[in-house]
């Protein structure tokens, strides 16, 4: 099988330790050209020091380019310290690296692994979406470049930070509606299909019995911090390595920007003839088997 290329957009962040796990533990599935760092779950700076982090603890040699240190139009809130702990990792202590981000910034990195894939690569987006939309307008070329989107944002009903947003989407709304109006085709895998796919500890310690020692430590703690609650972003990447775990709808998505209260919304309307497809479900089975897999 031909290997994928991605990279992916994170914010680290509980969830996208998982997210990030999958990406380097599939290497029969991925090929991980790089990671790039965005604020959200904590600042640019702290991002950027777990992803590199993150990368030398399952002993890979992967890029890690640094981000936007604001959103578009709006400066960083506050670290969400409740949901992702003072290191943006639940607290867990992982080995720290001397290593250091990239010399390119996120979206030029974006845009060279682009042209060198030749219309191959696909995006793996589990943060606010700034530095796709910082790519896009940097690099026009940048639509016919990539194969596809792979998000974890929106919802087809409530949010998370607002009763309308979830937090990928809402942080940075114009971002992701330059995303969306890109043309570049898009998996929007949101909260709809993500919050019920939890990950408690009774499912995760019999499948993890032969990861690494201190990997399987680290999440086990990440699993106690969010009592079992969905990673989110491990089922957006999951669906790229078992296609049969969500089931899509063709849609067409817009985001809320103007009404102040809605903002950060996605309006999704089933329509055949577009390129977004929108997760409706999923097969929650299918999932703990991809992470199974991680841990062989």
């Amino acid at each position: 099988m031909k290997k994928i290329p991605i990279i992916i957009d994170t914010d680290p962040g509980i969830d996208d330790f998982f997210c990030l796990a999958l990406g380097l533990s599939y290497e029969d599935v991925f090929d991980l050209k790089a990671v790039t760092t965005m604020g959200g779950n904590n600042y640019t700076e702290v991002t950027t020091a777990n992803a590199i982090d993150i990368v030398h603890l399952f002993k890979k040699e992967v890029p890690v380019a640094m981000g936007a240190e604001s959103y578009l139009k709006e400066v960083f809130e506050e670290p969400v310290w409740q949901h992702h702990g003072h290191n943006g990792l639940a607290d867990a202590q992982i080995p720290h690296c001397a290593g250091t981000p990239d010399p390119l910034r996120a979206w030029d990195k974006i845009a060279q692994v682009a042209e060198e894939c030749a219309g191959e690569l696909v995006l793996v987006t589990v943060a606010p979406l700034t530095n796709i939309a910082l790519a896009l307008q940097k690099y026009p070329q940048l639509p016919s470049q990539i194969r596809k989107i792979v998000m974890m944002g929106g919802s087809t009903e409530a949010g998370n930070i607002t009763p309308y947003a979830e937090a990928n989407i809402g942080h940075d709304a114009w971002a992701a509606d330059i995303v969306f109006r890109s043309g570049i085709p898009v998996d929007m895998v949101g909260l709809n299909v993500t919050l019920k796919c939890p990950l408690p500890r009774e499912i995760f310690d019999p499948i993890s019995i032969k990861l690494d020692p201190v990997i399987r430590g680290t999440m086990q703690t990440m699993i106690d911090f969010r009592k079992g609650e969905p990673m989110h972003d491990a089922v957006a990447i999951a669906s790229l390595i078992d296609e049969k775990i969500l089931e899509f709808l063709p849609a067409d998505v817009t985001v809320e920007t103007e009404n102040e209260e809605r903002r950060g919304q996605t309006v999704v309307k089933e329509n055949s003839g577009v390129n977004t497809r929108v997760a409706v479900k999923a097969d929650l089975p299918r999932y703990y088997d991809v992470i199974a897999g991680m841990c062989h």
